[in-house]
């Protein structure tokens, strides 16, 4: 079971990246697809089955997650399933995130420095841990 599922767009994988070494080193279990899958896994299942078992959902909000039919599928999922979701935007501003996630309070990081973005997300990982 993780803590912690990142939802994302491909096009993104070094920031999920980033963000999955910096919140295990937090002491949190993270799901990220690209690192948590094995091989020979169905990675449908894995995933879906990853995001049932996750209380929190990390949600990567580019432009490219927000159009993604997976992205998509999986932040249904998160909110059909009453998931604490994070959104965490940095190429739009939150009022143009998609009406299925605008009404839950995004992180906005656009402009923000890394050691910035660490400290939050090291708030984000110590309200999980509460």
């Amino acid at each position: 079971m993780s803590d912690i599922f990142i939802s994302y767009s491909t096009s993104d994988e070094q920031f999920a990246q980033f963000l999955h070494r910096h919140l295990t080193n937090e002491g949190l279990s993270v799901f990220l697809a690209s690192v948590s899958l094995l091989p020979g896994q169905r990675w449908p299942q894995q995933i879906l089955g990853a995001l049932s078992q996750s209380s929190w959902v990390l949600f990567l909000a580019s432009r490219a997650a927000c159009s993604s039919p997976w992205v998509q599928q999986e932040l249904g999922a998160a909110i059909a399933t009453n998931k604490t979701l994070v959104p965490v935007v940095w190429d739009m501003p939150p009022s143009q995130l998609p009406g299925w996630v605008q009404h839950v309070q995004a992180l906005n990081i656009a402009g923000a420095s890394l050691s910035q973005v660490q400290a939050q997300m090291s708030a984000i990982a110590q309200r999980i841990k509460s």
